[in-house]
């Protein structure tokens, strides 16, 4: 079952885990209405909302929960009491329907789970220091905690990784700081111009769509006997924001790029 599968890397991981599984063994939810289609069932779970959550995997014999739903960075931000709700308490419920199911788990983390001023930015180890500066990043530690915590007190089979930022052709809901290498080419295409929301020296990891998806089937498919740890780096090819928008804009005769950090 995937949660929250209406997000940018939902709709894909759906459509890689029905070639994989089927259709039938496939199942997935999210708050709002079916856009894109998944290629398998789908109902509608706000995942808030403990009961339904339990209900829906209990009447279809769920035995694996993929937990993607969240509230991103920027959006986050701009309401941190969402953030809380969604990304802390829906992966509580998450992690306590899964260990009274019997079922195996993955909730993604992601690379603002580091911060701060301690933590080494080039290879960074898994084990480095975890001192994220907003509340999606705080949300994602907790959730990593929480997961390791429960499966070793209950035994459970959790996972997670920290992914990097996605690079994608699709147009989604743009609430993630990294999205700008997304959003930008609509931005363009529609107005002729964007307005980048980071800082243009802001580095940060980043991998294509296709390459995450492989990762992410292959990391929910690994033997538990190879698994070492609970959560793993996801690693990308760095990415600054002025060299990515100034090879973008070649592509874009006339077009231009103006960068208001945190604008939104």
């Amino acid at each position: 079952m995937v949660a929250g599968c209406q997000g940018q890397l939902g709709v894909p991981l759906c459509r890689a885990l029905v070639k994989e599984l089927g259709a039938d063994n496939v199942f997935s939810t999210d708050k709002s209405e079916m856009k894109q289609d998944t290629h398998c069932h789908f109902e509608t779970l706000d995942v808030c909302d403990e009961a339904g959550y339990r209900r829906i995997v209990e009447k279809h014999n769920i035995n694996y929960i993929v937990h993607m739903a969240g509230i991103l960075s920027s959006l986050g931000e701009r309401y941190p009491d969402l953030a809380i709700d969604v990304n802390v308490f829906g992966a509580v419920n998450a992690l306590r329907i899964a260990r009274d199911n019997k079922c195996r788990i993955f909730i993604p983390s992601t690379i603002g789970a580091f911060g701060g001023k301690h933590y080494q930015r080039d290879m960074t180890p898994v084990d480095s220091i975890l001192q994220p500066q907003t509340i999606y990043g705080i949300g994602k530690v907790f959730n990593e905690m929480s997961g390791d915590y429960f499966a070793r007190k209950y035994e459970m089979d959790f996972r997670c990784l920290r992914l990097p930022g996605i690079v994608s052709s699709e147009k989604f809901a743009f609430n993630g700081t990294t999205d700008y290498t997304t959003e930008i080419f609509f931005e363009l295409l529609e107005k002729g111009h964007y307005n980048c929301f980071v800082k243009e020296d802001a580095a940060m990891p980043m991998m294509y769509l296709d390459d995450c998806i492989d990762a992410l089937v292959m990391f929910l498919k690994a033997d538990p006997a190879r698994l070492k740890r609970t959560v793993y780096n996801l690693g990308g090819i760095k990415v600054v924001p002025k060299e990515f928008c100034d090879a973008t804009l070649q592509h874009f005769p006339g077009c231009t790029v103006a960068y208001k950090p945190d604008y939104r």
